[in-house]
């Protein structure tokens, strides 16, 4: 479909937003595209617009982040950088490690910013003693992420999603620029990655999906089957 809208001239590369989950698959759709239209997928200028959701992320908060108050020389934690952090904190916190993980309290931190919690939201609605721990964590881990100047992956999508909402010139400046949106393994979406294609989505709804609701695999990190079975609704 990319090469077809391409070759027609209904597109320049750069008004095509096309989404995959791994850096894998996204060098392999770059590649075939590439194929198909006898191009260089390694050119910087080929596809600038194709990639992860959080590569994705990474390049509109580098151009506009500044708008909401992220500067461009952001870093970003990964796994590992996450994981100390919690677990720094939970020391901090004198909170027994044994019986809550940093692991364990992280994927409930992740799993709050993938539902667009902020850390006020989720304490509300924070039950389970390990859940009450992550509450206590989670506004910790927020301050000292911004103290390092970074964002964490969740924050990647979430704080695209705020650029978004909150500054509407923005927001219209990248509906204009996405002529076509479109999405892989959409089964696997969760709530940040539905709001922000919804955003990035302009008045011609010219938005095609790949997917199959067998094939769901992520609801431990907040995938949301009923992105792909409300689809066309």
């Amino acid at each position: 479909r990319i090469a077809y809208i391409l070759e027609q001239k209904k597109a320049w590369p750069s008004q095509i937003l096309a989404v995959t989950f791994t850096n894998k698959a996204a060098k392999e759709m770059r590649e075939r595209v590439a194929h198909l239209l006898g191009e260089d997928a390694s050119s910087r200028g080929f596809m600038p617009y194709m990639g992860t959701f959080h590569s994705i992320c990474v390049r509109l908060l580098r151009q506009d982040g500044e708008h909401i108050g992220i500067p461009r020389s952001f870093v970003i934690f990964d796994d590992s950088d996450q994981q100390a952090l919690v677990k720094r904190l939970l020391r901090e916190e004198s909170v027994d490690e044994k019986q809550f993980t940093a692991r364990s309290i992280h994927s409930m931190i992740s799993g709050a910013k993938n539902e667009m919690l902020s850390p006020i939201e989720y304490d509300a609605v924070a039950s389970s003693p390990g859940q009450q721990i992550a509450a206590r964590i989670y506004p910790l881990y927020e301050k000292a992420i911004r103290n390092a100047n970074a964002l964490d992956f969740d924050d990647l999508i979430n704080k695209t999603v705020t650029l978004l909402q909150d500054v509407p010139e923005i927001k219209s400046k990248w509906q204009s620029n996405f002529k076509y949106i479109m999405i892989d393994e959409y089964q696997d979406t969760n709530a940040a990655q539905y709001r922000l294609v919804k955003l990035l989505t302009n008045e011609a709804n010219n938005i095609c999906v790949v997917g199959d609701d067998w094939q769901s695999i992520y609801s431990w990190r907040g995938a949301d089957i009923q992105n792909i079975l409300n689809f066309e609704k």
